[in-house]
């Protein structure tokens, strides 16, 4: 459903490039739950950042459902991330003064569905993470590991082909990072397919597939094997 051939990302300031992503591949079939660690700086947000469409890559080619992203205007890249992907960000960027019954509501909304249909599937998603009797509360009356429940019914609520999970236990301590790994896990087992960045290895570790980015360099981890037993996924 993802494939990335050859993504290299450069970006040139006063006579001096840097390279943020080095020559990567990558394919993400249906159902994949994989997870991306590196240190900063290593192009972990600019790879999720391409992967999410919110930016393009200075070289290579994105298929995403069978479309070649490097030919869709920004009109048409608009679409395709609408439409293919949710997000779940580390600050949960929920609406404040919406209750979360409207929070989830938001981008059913832009999507354009009708009310009987948007309604159906706010109290759906919001049953899935736990969070059905709450729907009229606001996200300050809610814990963060709820806020970020929230967030993940939201994203999951336009049903789309993948999620991507930028850091989404980095603002939890570590009985809710537990809990909301828990929740992904199971979304997964239903068969969304996601694509995790984080710095906790250990939540890492629970993911099917392990991606080690390092200066702009994308490695497979070998599951159960350490940084230094991995399949380099830059072009040989």
């Amino acid at each position: 459903m993802l494939s990335m051939k050859h993504i290299s990302k450069s970006f040139a300031t006063d006579n001096v490039v840097t390279h943020a992503l080095r020559d990567i591949n990558l394919d993400l079939g249906e159902g994949d739950f994989v997870s991306v660690t590196g240190p900063s700086g290593s192009g972990k947000t600019t790879f999720l950042n391409i992967a999410g469409l919110l930016e393009s890559s200075t070289s290579g080619e994105y298929w995403l459902d069978g479309e070649d992203i490097s030919k869709l205007d920004d009109k048409g890249r608009s679409r395709m991330r609408n439409q293919k992907i949710g997000f779940i960000f580390q600050s949960f960027n929920l609406i404040p003064d919406l209750n979360l019954f409207d929070n989830v509501d938001v981008p059913l909304r832009y999507r354009g569905f009708n009310a009987s249909e948007r309604k159906k599937r706010i109290e759906y998603h919001l049953d899935q993470v736990g969070l059905a009797s709450r729907m009229k509360h606001l996200p300050s009356q809610l814990s963060g590991g709820q806020q970020q429940r929230v967030a993940i019914a939201r994203a999951l609520a336009t049903s789309p082909r993948f999620l991507l999970a930028d850091e989404p236990t980095g603002n939890l301590d570590s009985s809710m990072a537990q809990s909301v790994m828990s929740l992904l896990e199971d979304i997964n087992a239903n068969g969304t397919t996601i694509l995790m960045v984080t710095h906790d290895n250990g939540l890492a570790a629970r993911a099917k597939r392990q991606i080690f980015i390092k200066d702009g360099h994308a490695q497979e981890l070998v599951q159960g094997q350490h940084h230094h037993n991995i399949h380099n996924l830059a072009a040989v």
